[in-house]
């Protein structure tokens, strides 16, 4: 094997202290820069328990623009705290959830859109007797489903939220609750 040349031992000697200065220095540049972590709330440490607490209220309260603003500021943390609270993420491709009342909103817009019976023109004045007019028939007002009944002391689960990725798509989990 060739000896190392003497430019070359005095660039990598060059390098290493280089390595050594900055490796020596960077805790205190970085205590210059950021100063105390702890004077920096969102650089400190949050308890797991504290966080799954917040996250469980933005969910209930269903604050998806706060939901989808964390997924985006770190997506590894928001798929660690849904999948300790037990929020489950849909399949990818499947459709998103229907909103129960969706059903009740298009029944009625699309009663509203159905034409009403044209009007009967008057009647011209003529010698014989006019023809008879068939009667209307009857429309039925629009129907929606009765209300879901659940046995008394039981309440309806509510559907899971679906989480939103920062791309838009909904977010999925690797197995499942946890």
């Amino acid at each position: 094997m060739a000896t190392p040349s003497p430019r070359q031992n005095e660039i990598l000697k060059l390098q290493s202290e280089i390595t050594q200065e900055v490796t020596g220095d960077a805790k205190a540049i970085a205590q210059g820069v950021f100063g105390d972590n702890a004077n920096h709330p969102d650089m400190r440490s949050v308890p797991n328990q504290q966080l799954d607490d917040l996250y469980r209220q933005k969910y209930v309260a269903n604050d998806r623009t706060w939901l989808q603003s964390e997924a985006r500021r770190d997506p590894q943390q928001f798929l660690d705290v849904a999948r300790r609270i037990g929020v489950s993420m849909p399949a990818p491709g499947a459709p998103p959830p229907v909103d129960p009342n969706a059903l009740g909103q298009a029944v009625m817009a699309n009663a509203a859109q159905v034409p009403a019976a044209a009007p009967v023109p008057a009647a011209a004045p003529v010698s014989m007797p006019p023809a008879p007019v068939p009667p209307a028939l009857p429309v039925a007002p629009p129907s929606t489903p009765p209300p879901l009944t659940m046995p008394p002391g039981l309440a309806a689960p509510a559907p899971p939220p679906v989480i939103l990725g920062p791309n838009g798509q909904p977010l999925l989990t690797r197995g499942g609750m946890g």
